[in-house]
């Protein structure tokens, strides 16, 4: 593509297995799909800056996929077909014609051009244009078959031109495949009749083995469009501080020691803006910063100029070869081949040597994960956006209108207040201000991660954690002065929003982003401290489980499981409400924030800090064209102190409606109303929908939906009468809830999420020069996590076990890089991956569950959940396997009993089954 300054290439039979985008060096990208059976196979690679302005690709089937690219005078659709070869069953054909209609049709009439190539396409549309002038040029190769016929007709009923039969050309030029003295041309280029003009020129060229099927000749097509120009982003150098290591920190510190911090009892402004200046200078000078900019190929390490040279003298061999067809040009040429080969290989094995000898030393398991993390994203089809619509559905390409339209949708977004009702005003709870400890800040230094995003001032917490206690020291004396003082540095006022594609929905619409917010990181550990003191103050509803201690997910989705368990049992009905509140975090109005702190007793020093902290916040969004100008905001979203504050203030709307698990649960803003009946539950829904609307929040009606085991007449509404949506199967909090109480829903649905961390760590697990303990290690610590969540609560089935079984082992053979035609046992695959079988970790995972409940209180609400009873009698016939019923058969099989519930060293030593280790692990 670079030789002959190629900017799409659309491939055919590549015989690539499954439907990834893949970097290939020289900034080319190839978006490829195929089957498990590697045959047929469509590819389109993209070149230069055009790759990075791809908008989407759709991939129909193994014969055909299509790109969208924006343009500067509007979109260029491409589509790589491979259509059936001479033999294949007629009603084969038929679907390709099918789909290769629907995919021309679904093609906006707006795009630009559509550009339709084709391989093997088996036609000869001839020469003769008789009753087909408008899509027939006349200057086709050959005579016309049938297959021919089928071609102009598409073309005809499609007013496609092609676009080969317009141009005067040599015999030579016209002739794409080639083979026992046979001359055909089979591959065409067809393009919308009205965009023909846009066709300069259209011709074969001879070809390269290695590049393509030598029988077959490229069809090259040159184009008068106005391409996107190279883009120019200026990137702002950062420093390195991943690149710190144990001597670098010794230094830093000296340095920043040396120079010496300002009195943190100052004036907040400027103790902050000298503090921040020298840590970032001596920190420059200590570990350096990158020069900005995009990184080089790294694909292409190993394309030294020796290795060019060797390539070349194998093209230049082919060549003469084509020219004399002597049998001594012919010998040449194939040790020269086989030459270059060997150097290619050689070349690159030794430039990778280094990478997979790091990745194989028990300390390189972030590096691993960065790793798998950069192949992945290279594998995605769109990595940037630089083109989105207006609120009106218009498609934005100009940059400084780009800019724009991200500001004004999150300043809209973080701005944006519904009417609500006024609430009673607590008193102010006056008290004395409470100054921090050195042991508050050690304890909250020691939550904050390291190697994350810094926010607008480039002060990372690293600075502080290689201060040591020094650096305590300074921030607890600042932090104090800050609170005396009731006001933060105007520095931590601003932040930076990264917008994160959710992957789904349209790509170009901004309301299919979520907003990553960057905050100063000493902020944060202020922010942490004030969290700490707020959760010792105040209590938490029994309901809410999200951001609270000894509370998570899978106590939730276990009451939730119970409930609905029991509730079957007894052959009740029982009715579910998955509620959704509507950007809660986004529209959390300040007003009724301040007054819910006050309500709740906090002491008016804490108030008016966080206030301050609240108030004359701005932002910047950052896009692929650089970032937008400030803009204030309402709503300081994103901080470590929002989560604590948005259920404090969602507990104490809403707690008067609160009626205690299991009938009520919550997780952050996501809520779970559960009813004997219909009626019951719409009017629970009406009650928290004008609650909620009191304080200016209101429910996601979309996302709203309902669940009953049994189904009743009438539908359940809103105040305003919208019916909302009955399902039988609804994710809650990332585990998959049937109607009929079962499990095999969530079973497969986890096992489709396997498979998707399975494919975003495919650059580790699938490389072949990866050993067999890491890709172990890989799949240990991402896939399986992935696989068993949620299981603890899951009375599976034998049949439920084959499955994760089955799923399992096909992983680990591929990884491996065994299938079942080797004819290895899955004992000695999980002996090579040093993988225990996936059975001995369901029950690891139930009666560790199981363990961890009956420690609990009596009153705790998994204790009270697993021990409440359901009025009424249980239903004729065998009774479907509870929870309970698996976990006496797994205490049987492991020999523990109740009695060994509080031993907890003795419980986990039974119940737990551990990985095999390698000698390496066990030193």
């Amino acid at each position: 593509m670079k030789r002959r300054r190629i900017d799409v290439l659309c491939l055919q039979e590549t015989r690539w297995m499954g439907c990834k985008a893949k970097e290939i060096g020289e900034r080319i990208k190839l978006f490829y799909y195929g089957v498990e059976t590697k045959t047929n196979g469509v590819a389109i690679a993209v070149a230069g800056t055009l790759k990075e302005h791809v908008l989407s690709v759709n991939r129909v089937s193994e014969r055909l996929i299509s790109v969208r690219i924006a343009t500067n005078e509007g979109f260029w659709t491409v589509i790589s077909v491979y259509a059936p070869q001479c033999g294949c069953p007629e009603a084969d054909e038929m679907a390709f014609y099918d789909e290769l209609d629907e995919a021309i049709k679904s093609t906006p009439e707006s795009d630009y051009l559509l550009l339709l190539v084709t391989r093997d396409f088996n036609g000869h549309v001839g020469q003769d244009r008789k009753g087909f002038e408008r899509v027939h040029g006349g200057r086709g190769f050959g005579i016309r078959n049938q297959d021919g016929e089928r071609i102009v007709d598409m073309a005809e009923a499609q007013d496609l031109a092609i676009a080969s039969t317009f141009f005067m050309k040599r015999k030579s030029q016209k002739v794409t495949y080639c083979s026992g003295g046979q001359k055909s041309e089979i591959d065409h280029i067809l393009v919308r009749r009205n965009d023909l003009k846009t066709i300069k020129d259209v011709k074969d060229v001879k070809s390269i083995p290695g590049e393509v099927a030598g029988q077959h000749r490229p069809v090259v097509a040159d184009m008068c469009i106005a391409l996107p120009k190279k883009t120019k982003t200026n990137v702002e150098p950062r420093i390195r501080w991943w690149k710190m290591t144990k001597e670098s920190q010794k230094i830093l510190r000296e340095k920043i020691v040396e120079t010496g911090l300002p009195d943190p009892s100052g004036p907040i402004d400027s103790v902050w803006a000298s503090a921040a200046n020298i840590t970032l200078k001596c920190a420059r000078d200590t570990l350096g910063e990158t020069v900005g900019g995009r990184r080089g190929d790294m694909a292409a390490w190993f394309w030294n100029e020796n290795l060019q040279q060797v390539v070349k003298a194998k093209k230049n061999a082919y060549k003469i070869w084509q020219d004399t067809k002597s049998l001594a040009a012919l010998n040449d040429y194939k040790s020269k081949k086989k030459a270059a080969k060997a150097a290619v290989a050689k070349a690159k094995n030794a430039a990778l040597d280094e990478i997979y000898k790091k990745l194989d030393t028990s300390q390189a398991e972030k590096f691993v994960f960065l790793l798998a993390k950069a192949r992945h994203r290279n594998s995605l089809d769109v990595t940037e956006v630089r083109t989105v619509k207006s609120g009106n559905g218009i498609v934005l390409k100009d940059p400084t209108e780009v800019k724009e339209r991200w500001k004004q949708y999150f300043s809209h977004l973080l701005n944006q207040e519904f009417p609500r009702k006024e609430r009673i005003s607590a008193r102010p709870v006056v008290g004395p201000v409470q100054p921090r400890s050195v042991e508050e800040v050690r304890k909250v230094m020691k939550k904050m991660k390291i190697g994350k995003a810094v926010g607008p001032d480039g002060v990372p917490v690293e600075a502080w954690k290689v201060l040591g206690e020094s650096g305590l020291l300074w921030l607890t004396t600042f932090f104090n002065n800050i609170t005396r003082s009731e006001r933060i540095p105007d520095a931590w006022r601003d932040s930076v929003i990264v917008p994160v594609f959710k992957r789904k929905g349209d790509i170009m619409d901004c309301a299919n982003y979520r907003g990553i917010k960057l905050t100063a990181h000493t902020m944060k550990v202020y922010e942490r401290l004030l969290d700490s003191r707020l959760r010792d103050m105040v209590e938490i509803a029994a309901d809410q489980f999200g951001f609270t201690p000894e509370r998570s997910t899978i106590d939730a989705i276990f009451i939730a499981r119970q409930v609905m368990e029991k509730y079957r049992e007894k052959n009740k009905p029982c009715h579910i409400a998955f509620l959704d509140l509507e950007k809660a975090y986004d529209k959390l109005p300040r007003t009724l924030l301040w007054e819910v702190l006050r309500e709740r007793g906090i002491p008016e020093y804490m108030v008016r800090t966080i206030q301050d902290m609240y108030g004359g916040s701005t932002t910047r969004v950052r896009t692929v064209h650089g970032t937008t100008s400030k803009f204030e905001i309402g709503v300081h979203q994103g901080s470590a102190l929002s989560p604590f504050l948005f259920i404090l203030t969602l507990d104490t709307v809403v707690k008067n409606l609160m009626e205690g698990p299991p009938f009520t649960l919550l997780y952050a803003d996501d809520g779970a109303l559960i009813a004997n009946s219909k009626v019951e539950l719409q009017d629970k829904i009406r009650e928290w929908q004008m609650t909620l609307a009191d304080a200016e929040l209101r429910l996601n009606l979309k996302k709203t939906e309902i669940m009953s085991s049994i189904e009743e007449p009438g539908d359940v509404s809103d105040i305003s009468g919208t019916m909302f949506t009955q399902t039988k199967e609804f994710q809650y909090l990332g585990s998959l809830l049937s109607a009929d109480g079962t499990v095999g829903a969530a079973v497969r649905g986890r096992i489709t999420c396997a498979w998707l961390k399975w494919r975003e760590s495919t650059g580790i697990l699938c490389d072949r020069r990866c050993s067999r303990v890491l890709k172990g290690k890989v799949y240990r610590t991402i896939v399986r996590p992935a696989l068993l969540y949620g299981s603890e609560c899951w009375p599976v089935s034998k049949t439920h076990e084959r499955m994760l079984n089955t799923a399992e082992m096909r992983m680990l053979r591929w990884a491996c890089g065994f299938t079942r035609c080797d004819r290895v046992r899955n004992e000695d695959i999980r002996t090579m991956m040093q993988t225990v079988p996936i059975q001995l970790k369901l029950l690891e995972q139930r009666l560790r569950w199981y363990g961890h409940v009956m420690r609990r209180p009596s009153h705790h609400l998994t204790r009270r959940a697993l021990e409440m009873e359901v009025p009424g009698k249980r239903s004729r016939g065998a009774p479907k396997k509870r929870w309970t019923d698996a976990i006496y058969k797994d205490m049987k099989e492991v020999g523990v009993t109740t009695d060994d519930i509080q031993d907890r060293a003795l419980w986990r030593s039974r119940t737990r089954t551990a990985d095999p280790a390698n000698m390496r692990d066990k030193r």
